[in-house]
């Protein structure tokens, strides 16, 4: 898909004040940064809008409004990091709403299986832009349930950073150090493995006929995932364990810090924030 609109030119723009203030204010989970935190969220997220093309599909219109929030939360994750995370991206393309993509699989058999479906975003890996469905992307930013679809799509981009996204980041030598692969490693792999039997304990309690497409099934999933610490599309793989787990970490970090706490502090290390901390 062709990207049809870049909202600044290169150089990095000077982000008017009042757009500045606009897009803080429709994000709550940023109230924990202090001036000087935000001060450089401002400064990555203007050299983000000059080095990454961000376009609309579909008929979507960018606006400067819409350019912005999507690159302060695709900052946030790399505040005390750094950009070229995400030098290894095309741009970032929108949708007014989930789009469609052809899905496939080989099962145990060897037979492919193909099939369309809705998605809400996508990182698409060596060297592919992001996609997402700016509907989706609004709603995490008014529900206060600890998802949030851009952080997501960017922390699937930098897990790529050293090959496909894997649930195990680059680990940077000048940030990480102090972080041990291993560790790492069998953390995560513990509290996936843990996550995925209270998925699989959730599912047990819903009717045997499921429907997502059925309004009462995915009300009744709903009011049983909301005892769950982190979504629950996190067990998934453990991709989007990490993924979840981050866009948690950012978003709504008691129940995962609660939950899984040698997780958590690793996130603390990994991304090098404290964001239980209050301002």
């Amino acid at each position: 898909m062709e990207l049809i609109r870049r909202l600044f030119r290169r150089g990095a723009p000077e982000i008017p004040g009042r757009l500045w203030q606009a897009c803080l204010h429709s994000m709550p989970f940023l109230d924990r940064l202090d001036a000087s935190e935000l001060a450089r969220l401002k400064s990555l997220a203007s050299r983000f809008l000059a080095d990454h093309a961000i376009g609309g599909a579909a008929g979507f219109v960018v606006t400067d409004e819409v350019a912005l929030q999507i690159a302060v939360q695709a900052c946030l994750p790399v505040l005390k990091l750094s950009l070229a995370l995400y030098d290894d991206m095309a741009g970032v393309i929108v949708y007014p709403s989930a789009f469609i993509v052809r899905q496939s699989e080989i099962d145990d058999a060897g037979v492919v299986h193909e099939w369309e479906a809705p998605l809400a975003g996508e990182a698409m890996d060596a060297g592919g832009a992001i996609v997402l469905s700016w509907e989706d992307a609004q709603q995490d930013q008014v529900w206060e349930d600890g998802g949030n679809l851009v952080i997501h799509e960017f922390v699937h981009k930098i897990d790529m950073g050293d090959g496909a996204a894997n649930g195990c980041p680059p680990f940077l030598p000048e940030f990480h150090r102090a972080i041990s692969p291993a560790l790492w490693k069998s953390a995560f792999s513990a509290a996936y493995v843990n996550f995925c039997g209270r998925v699989q304990a959730l599912e047990r309690q819903l009717p045997a006929d499921f429907d997502e497409g059925n309004d009462s099934h995915a009300t009744r999933y709903a009011e049983l995932a909301q005892a769950l610490p982190i979504d629950p599309y996190g067990a998934e793989s453990p991709a989007e364990f990490f993924a979840v787990a981050s866009e948690a970490f950012f978003a709504q970090p008691r129940p995962l810090a609660e939950a899984y706490p040698q997780v958590f502090e690793l996130l603390e290390k990994y991304y090098r924030q404290q964001v239980l901390r209050q301002p």
